[in-house]
């Protein structure tokens, strides 16, 4: 299984990564799209890769608050204020390109 990368740029579209914490990502083009646009620099990808983390202070995978959502991406700092959402469908979290702002 390849790693998931580091460029939204290098992302295909429904094909599956793994992340360094062991879970199994996808995303649907839509995602790659906002990613492109919103997260130049990779930040959301980072915290993808990292997995689950406690939702204070740090930057990862917490719970989502939408309905049918499982978790989303955190990431800290100025102007990072959107949260990519993602959905588990067979062990496998999809993104499918839902991005809502807090």
């Amino acid at each position: 299984m390849e790693a998931l990368p580091n460029n939204w740029a290098d992302i295909q579209p429904d094909s599956v990564y793994l992340s360094i914490s062991s879970l199994l990502v996808s995303f649907g083009s839509e995602q790659i799209k906002l990613g492109l646009k919103y997260d130049r620099k990779g930040k959301h990808l980072k915290a993808i890769e990292k997995g689950l983390v406690p939702p204070r202070g740090n930057v990862g995978l917490v719970a989502s608050q939408e309905s049918g959502y499982d978790l989303k991406s955190k990431v800290l700092g100025k102007g990072d204020d959107r949260r990519f959402h993602a959905k588990f469908i067979d062990d496998i979290l999809y993104f499918p390109g839902l991005v809502t702002e807090h």
